[in-house]
């Protein structure tokens, strides 16, 4: 694994939680709660740069038989939105097992 900072978001309907994880990946604490809305996507962008991110990871919710639902729909277009928000900064989803 490369060596760097990475942001860690988990976008619910009304906020959206923002962590960072240190150098080597191995800690994480949370950084800011950004209101969900108008300037979201921008405050995030303003935190990547902040920090110094070199990855982005959005949490992708599954319902409990591991399906995908109507909250990961809503997740894969807020992280299609950000990806293009913060090019060339990657974005990917990663779903808890």
């Amino acid at each position: 694994m490369r060596v760097g900072v990475r942001l860690g978001i988990d976008p619910g309907d009304a906020r959206i939680g923002v962590a960072r994880s240190d150098p080597s990946g191995f800690l994480a604490t949370p950084v800011e709660t950004v209101r969900r809305g108008k300037g979201d996507l921008a405050r995030i962008a303003a935190i990547v740069a902040e920090e110094e991110a070199m990855e982005v990871v959005v949490g992708l919710p599954r319902s409990l038989s591991g399906n995908e639902g109507p909250a990961a729909v809503k997740t894969r277009e807020f992280a299609g939105r950000l990806a293009r928000r913060l090019d060339p900064v990657p974005v990917r989803l990663c779903a808890s097992d």
